[in-house]
This record gives C-alpha cells, structure tokens and sequence, in this order.
C-alpha cells in the first residue's frame, strides 16, 4: 500500500500540472491543520493558566512556525548542492517573516470594522522591537559570514548566529515578567476540549503538530522540484525565488489562517501576537539550519539577493509599527495599501 502510494505521489508531480496540484493539496491540509490547532491552542491556554497573551505570543507562534522550521531544515540536509538549500532555506525564513508582516495589511483592509488598534491594551511595541534586534543580529551573521569563518566548537554555526536563541530567550524570560507583573485579562469559561482527559487532549495536539511537520517536509520537496528545468517536470526556477516566494507564503498559511479566525472572534491582540512572535521564532531557524548544516556555513552560501528581504523586513516593520498606531479606517487602510505595493515592488527583483 504504501510502495503504491509513492508510485502514484512520484507519478503526480512528474508534470508541472500534477506539481501545482500537489502544492495546493499540501497546502490545504496545513491550512486545515493550522485551524484545528489554534482551537487547541487556545484550550492550552485554559488548561495551563497563560492566557491569550502568552499563547498568541509564544504556543502559537511556534506551532504555526514548525512548516517553516521543517522546510528550512529539510532544504539543507537533502539538497545535493549547499548553495540550493541554503538560498531556500534563507529565502524561506526571510520571506515568510515578510509575509507574515502582510498579514496585518490584510487584517486592516478585510476586516476593518474590527481593525481598531487603538483599543487593544498591549499594542506589542516590544514584540515588534524584539524582530528588529533579531533582525539585527541576523545582518550581522549574515554579512560576517561572508569574510570570516567564525565557527563555534560542536555546534558549528558562526558566532553571531549563536546569539540569536540566546537572544529570543532572554526576550521571552522579559515578556514572561511583563505579563505576570500586569493585570491578567479575565479568561473565558473552561471550554470542552479544556476539559477533556490530557492523554486525548495532549495526542490530538501533538498529532496536529505532526501533520504540519509532515506537510512542511512534503512542501520542501515539491519545492526543491518547482527549481528542476521544464523538461524535467519543474518550472525551471531560481532556488531563491522559491524559498521566499512559494515556500514562504504556503508555510506562512497557518499564521494568517489563524490571525484571520482571531480578529473576527474579536481577539485583535492575539491575532497581532500570532505574528509579531512568529516572525521572532521564525529567526531561530537560521540557528538550527546552519547548525544540521555540517562541514558548510549555510550563510555564506546563501545569495546576496535576500538582503532585498531584510531591507523589505525592516521597512515594513516600522510601517507595522505604524499600523498598529493608527486611529481612522481611512489611515490604516492608507499604510496598508502601500505595505502590500512595497511587497509587490520587491517580489519583483526575484522575478
């Protein structure tokens, strides 16, 4: 049965056709898993006493990142030549980071009667710093690793790179602080699957997060084919393109999925959380690549192409920042707009 299956899988995405049609399947189910888990998530945050905050914030945020720490991973172990997987796992990271930033465009022009950010009590200002600083940390490593071979012992990731875990969890250890030094928000009643035995409850969830693994995994490889030349079934692609192209935006899925189910239960704050922690977490793969990437440093193969990411990162960070400062429909719709036109403008030096 299995062997079977593989035929046929093998067989679908031998055409260019059949690829998309995988890719949108694949796809699917992340979305479809991302959903289920956040109603998890949520009952976690009953279960365990965190609260909204702190599972937006950090549960959230990583489970939604899993397709992207997957795919990253699995692109440098399984490519045959390390610049490939390095440029898809960088794009990758970079351009889920850049399109999760989108998501909260997408929040103000679709759902502008509950966009209202003046109302929210935590407008994650620090949240949007803490990317900033990991961005920054990120530069650093990547330009460094282009003139010296700065290797940690065992580990074997640069030394800049190494800054970035110790950095999130220093920023997270702060947060934490922050959250039980404020008035905890009153949590809603314990719902069903709050209440259900943890063996049922816990597997659930953990088969949840299995199915987006294996989805991220499945993702890497029709990726990695999207780069082989027409003749062989692929679109003939650069390795950069698709990492922050069609990697990044499939694996961004679950966090827009579950921001957009957010904001219209009228949970605008957890929503703006999912994101803003996703993209901190999201800068923890850069670690975990270049540390399974053995023998190689994965940045210095990497192409210089995604500095156009981290200027976009950057940029449209502080129009976030911007956003979620914005009193009248018509001003956040206005910063939205020219958020999703920057994105246009730069996909287009990939292209």
């Amino acid at each position: 049965m299995y062997k079977t299956c593989m035929q046929f899988f093998e067989q679908l995405i031998s055409t260019q056709i059949g690829l998309v049609v995988a890719f949108a399947a694949v796809a699917a189910l992340i979305v479809i898993s991302g959903i289920k888990l956040s109603v998890y998530g949520d009952a976690l945050g009953d279960r365990t006493g965190l609260g909204s905050g702190l599972i937006g914030l950090v549960f959230l945020a990583g489970v939604t990142s899993l397709p992207e720490v997957v795919v990253s991973l699995t692109s440098v172990l399984q490519a045959t030549d390390p610049a490939t997987g390095a440029d898809m796992a960088t794009g990758n990271m970079l351009g889920s980071n850049v399109f999760n930033l989108l998501i909260l465009a997408f929040m103000a022009l679709l759902f502008s009667a509950k966009f209202k950010p003046q109302e929210m009590k935590n407008n994650h200002t620090d949240s949007a710093v803490y990317g900033l600083i990991m961005l920054v940390i990120f530069s650093v490593a990547f330009l460094t690793s282009r003139y010296a071979k700065l290797q940690v012992p065992i580990l074997g990731c640069s030394w800049p790179v190494l800054a970035l875990p110790i950095a999130y969890v220093l920023m997270l250890m702060r947060e934490h602080r922050n959250h039980q030094d404020s008035t905890e928000e009153q949590l809603p009643a314990e719902s069903d699957l709050a209440s259900q035995p943890a063996p049922k409850f816990y597997s659930i969830l953990l088969g949840l997060c299995g199915l987006i693994i294996g989805g991220g995994v499945l993702l890497s490889i029709l990726g990695a084919r999207m780069a082989l030349p027409p003749e062989l079934g692929g679109f003939g692609l650069e390795a950069s393109l698709i990492g922050t192209l069609f990697l990044a935006i499939s694996t961004s899925l679950p966090e827009l999925v579950i921001s957009f189910a957010s904001i219209r239960l009228g949970f605008l704050e957890m929503a703006v959380g999912n994101v803003l922690g996703s993209n901190m977490f999201n800068l923890l793969i850069i670690f975990i690549a270049d540390t399974a990437l053995r023998g190689h440093s994965m940045l210095r193969q990497a192409s210089s192409k995604h500095w156009t990411s981290v200027i976009l990162i950057l940029a449209l960070t502080f129009m976030a920042g911007a956003l979620l400062r914005t009193k009248t429909r018509v001003a956040s719709s206005i910063i939205a707009i020219l958020m999703i036109g920057l994105y246009a403008l730069a996909m287009s030096f990939f292209m």
